[in-house]
């Protein structure tokens, strides 16, 4: 399986491409393909549009490496669509080959041909996370424990509801709990809260 990738398509959909001049952004999407390797064990080519203002020119393409992967640059008025449609019209075996692009004009010009298509943000996205190693994955962080706090909290709790307690009973001589009752009680309570905590 060869992948057909559509350069300039797939920069301008992630911004984690963009520079301030095209060889960088072009290198950058090399640099994305031979990090994450989104095209798994398959080959992949790149094509980038290389128009000439010059209308004499002979169209056609010039093929490149760029840090070991393979690039083609449009020539004179041909556009990298009008390539990777004769690139894809040439082929062997098209059925084998996946064009990576967002152009609804390619894909209608190959429609026909028997080749696979794939939406950009599946290449950047799916194909890479997939690709990814455990130790690249961000961890969340540990959980904390707060067992130490629920306990504090707990015998602060305790304290202010034995006051409440001493308060009511002396309020209320003829009450039928008293003051050791209402605490254990609470305290029941409390171990039960604590135990569920931990």
């Amino acid at each position: 399986m060869e992948y057909l990738v559509d350069g300039y398509n797939v920069i301008k959909f992630s911004e984690m491409f963009s520079a301030r001049d095209l060889e960088t952004s072009r290198n950058k999407l090399v640099d994305f393909i031979l990090q994450y390797n989104p095209q798994g064990k398959n080959s992949v080519t790149i094509v980038f549009d290389c128009k000439s203002s010059n209308p004499y020119e002979t169209d056609g393409y010039t093929t490149t490496t760029i840090k070991g992967i393979k690039t083609i640059f449009s020539e004179g008025q041909q556009s990298a669509d009008d390539v990777i449609v004769d690139y894809v019209e040439k082929a062997k075996k098209p059925y084998n080959i996946t064009v990576v692009t967002n152009d609804k004009g390619i894909y209608r010009r190959i429609g026909g041909k028997g080749v696979k298509k794939m939406a950009v943000a599946e290449f950047i996205y799916n194909r890479a996370k997939k690709q990814t190693t455990t130790s690249n994955v961000i961890r969340t962080k540990k959980q904390d424990n707060y067992y130490a706090i629920s306990k504090e909290l707990s015998d602060l709790w305790l304290k202010e509801d034995k006051k409440e307690s001493l308060i009511t009973n002396s309020k209320s001589k003829g009450n039928k709990f008293c003051e050791n009752d209402n605490f254990d009680i609470t305290s029941e309570l409390s171990d039960l809260w604590l135990k569920k905590e931990k």
